[in-house]
């Protein structure tokens, strides 16, 4: 809503927050019509500057949505990567995937068929879990390390539950995934 004041120069506008809003209200929109099967929420990847993902397992295929760029020194520092990926989760709660996809800066989409294997590291001291892509044609894999406080037992099980029926292996190892000679392979690939 916006008012205006004395000032004309001046508009105020009042931030109605995310439980105001009404989703309904946009269902007139257009839609894909993608339903999404899981949801894997405020993952980060790359060296310099990272860059902030979720990853989207649907009906029909992976969506790897990257949205924002963060740098050690001031996006970490100031707490911008929090900020973000909670923004874009309340862009998913009330318009779905389609704004999400609209909104990111790079988008990935690779047809199950496309995935050989998804491996997920459960973490462990000295990192946080890993979930990594290889595509089947052995080209570039997409990898994030998970920021969410998510238990990574559940999140294999619902892996898993999406490669039930699909071609794709879900590959779960102990420890953080670390491999110096794959990371700088992905980078320069």
């Amino acid at each position: 809503m916006a008012s205006e004041s004395d000032d004309a120069d001046t508009v105020e506008f009042e931030d109605p927050g995310v439980d105001d809003v009404n989703p309904e209200e946009f269902d007139h929109l257009p839609s894909t019509d993608i339903e999404t099967e899981l949801h894997v929420h405020f993952g980060m990847a790359g060296s310099f500057p990272l860059r902030l993902v979720d990853m989207f397992f649907t009906d029909d295929g992976l969506h790897i949505a990257e949205y924002s760029y963060i740098t050690p020194m001031f996006g970490l520092g100031f707490k911008k990567h929090k900020r973000e990926a909670g923004a874009m989760q309340q862009v998913y709660d009330v318009h779905g995937i389609d704004e999400v996809l609209l909104q990111a800066d790079t988008v990935y989409w690779l047809n199950y068929a496309a995935i050989d294997r998804v491996l997920l590291h459960r973490g462990g001291f000295m990192g946080r879990p890993k979930l990594t892509v290889y595509p089947a044609d052995e080209s570039r894999s997409h990898a994030i390390r998970l920021h969410e406080d998510d238990d990574a037992d559940d999140l294999a099980a619902s892996l898993r539950e999406v490669a039930e029926d699909r071609s794709f292996d879900v590959v779960v190892e102990r420890g953080s995934g670390f491999d110096p000679r794959e990371n700088v392979e992905r980078f320069f690939s």
